[in-house]
């Protein structure tokens, strides 16, 4: 979810041949965060419903998208080892202690733990893991079917997943491996679909998402991929078909989105460029709407709050001032690091 991804593009991409496609697709999936999150915690949610039918829809396919695109543009492994600390490390250490302060200043108590990533930053913990652990990890054979075994049975295992996110680190590493592995030719053979083929195709994938909502009763923190089926109450052999179903649901977004997302330069393509400003700041919004809750006089006017908040969000925090706030301040904080890193060294030689 890092900013100017092009940076790791691979060679195909250049200044003159870049394609807009993943800015856009990072643009939409951004702007569905927000939306997802502030469904949930509107006030008025049920699971069988049109919140329901959002939230389940985004989440069967959001958060995959993102990793298959972070670990497409992860193919140089030296440099996504070398930026992993700056792009998601340092950002997790900072706002992990900047959200325990705004907690504690809003509801009064709150817990420190950087070994159990809080609620959304979970994602920087993981993309920090795969990009520099992945120069080491490609050297295993097999390891995308490994990894998708693994996610299969990971609702099963007796952990505490919330230590280092290991429900949700595990359970999207195959998607990441999948864009790792996806070369700009495989890409290609991929948007094959025809506008009349992506029509239907979109139109089960909803039509799925309305039975899972309103005639599949698996509770919706399912979709997260965070917790064992036991802690959700589930059967462990449902858990595994849900996996399953979600593991194809997501690929088949992923293709109709390749397909139908414009590869020409729009709104989407400069909020794609911003993600992590939006990502980071929507989630002091998200605390705010989870104690409050939105007006609801009537559903029109309750699910106007809810995307309306949420396309202001994506636009505010995407904006220049905010984006370059958000980077002067990493880099700055980078800088320090290094300082700091090079006088140790120093000592440790004198």
């Amino acid at each position: 979810m890092e900013n100017n991804v092009s940076v790791e593009a691979p060679k195909i991409l250049t200044a003159k041949q870049r394609s807009f496609i993943f800015d856009n697709l990072r643009g939409l999936a951004i702007w569905c965060i927000p939306i997802s999150h502030f469904t949930r915690v509107g006030g008025e949610f049920i699971h069988g419903s049109l919140g329901g039918i959002v939230y389940i829809t985004i989440n069967v396919f959001v958060m995959q998208l993102f990793m298959f695109l972070s670990g497409f543009f992860s193919k140089k492994v030296d440099r996504a080892r070398e930026s992993a600390f700056k792009t998601f490390m340092l950002p997790y250490l900072l706002f992990t202690l900047v959200f325990y302060i705004f907690r504690y200043c809003y509801f009064g108590h709150a817990n420190l733990d950087f070994l159990k990533p809080p609620f959304a930053l979970w994602f920087l913990f993981a993309v920090f893991f795969y990009r520099y652990y992945l120069k080491d990890l490609v050297k295993i054979k097999h390891l995308l079917a490994i990894s998708i075994g693994i996610y299969l049975i990971t609702g099963l295992l007796p952990v505490d997943t919330d230590y280092f996110a290991l429900g949700r680190t595990v359970s999207y590493f195959p998607f990441f491996l999948m864009g790792y592995y996806c070369t700009s030719e495989k890409l290609k053979s991929l948007q094959c679909l025809k506008k009349w083929q992506c029509v239907p195709l979109l139109a089960i994938l909803i039509g799925i998402s309305y039975a899972l909502a309103y005639y599949v009763k698996v509770p919706v923190a399912f979709y997260l991929l965070k917790t064992t089926a036991a802690d959700l109450g589930m059967a462990w052999y449902m858990d595994i078909i849900m996996r399953a179903a979600v593991l194809v649901l997501a690929v088949a977004w992923t293709i109709l989105l390749l397909n139908i997302m414009p590869d020409k330069k729009n709104y989407l393509t400069y909020i794609g460029m911003n993600t992590m400003p939006i990502y980071i700041f929507h989630l002091f919004i998200r605390y705010i709407i989870k104690d409050y809750g939105f007006p609801c006089p009537n559903w029109t006017i309750y699910y106007l709050w809810l995307f309306g908040l949420a396309s202001l969000c994506a636009i505010v925090f995407s904006s220049p001032p905010i984006a370059k706030i958000y980077d002067k301040t990493l880099d700055k904080l980078y800088d320090g690091w290094l300082k700091l890193k090079k006088k140790m060294m120093y000592e440790e030689t004198v």
